[in-house]
């Protein structure tokens, strides 16, 4: 066997990774409250700037990435992300994934993940909804001006 494919992860692999680390996670109370605490990793993360995932991140517990995504959908809705922005944060903050792993997991190549991040290119609605399916989400109608979003 290579060293490449000894220490490539696939996507079982990683799915039972992160599901061991929620189960960790989840076990360990924490002091500050849940809403706080990704509203701080949020702007944490906006302060830091870009952000890669690596071997040592580690994904949240289920409330805290259900509390991540919808903090990073409302951002996009404000126009505070571009699409791009939104899917590289899910993908590094709530999953943990470098871009090779989680290309694999939703069965795109890299470059079109990688693509998609930087808002290069176009791409059909079903490569976006493939991109953002793990998160619960898919492409669809917005609201043009932000003042329709406090409905959402």
């Amino acid at each position: 066997m290579s060293d490449k494919s000894s220490t490539t992860e696939t996507a079982k692999e990683t799915i039972a990774r992160l599901r061991a680390n929620r189960q960790q996670r989840s076990e360990v109370a924490t002091e500050v409250p849940q809403r706080h605490q990704s509203q701080n990793i949020l702007e944490a993360q906006t302060k830091q700037g870009a952000k890669r995932a690596s071997k040592q991140s580690g994904g949240v517990s289920t409330v805290e990435r259900k509390r991540a995504i919808h903090a990073i959908t409302q951002r996009l809705l404000h126009g505070e992300l571009t699409q791009g922005q939104a899917l590289k944060t899910l993908r590094v903050e709530v999953l943990g994934l470098t871009q090779d792993q989680y290309a694999n997991l939703v069965k795109v190549s890299r470059k079109t993940l990688s693509d998609v991040e930087n808002d290069r290119g176009s791409y059909k609605t079903d490569i976006l909804n493939r991109l953002f399916k793990p998160f619960g989400l898919k492409v669809g109608i917005v609201p043009i001006s932000t003042s329709v979003t406090w409905l959402l």
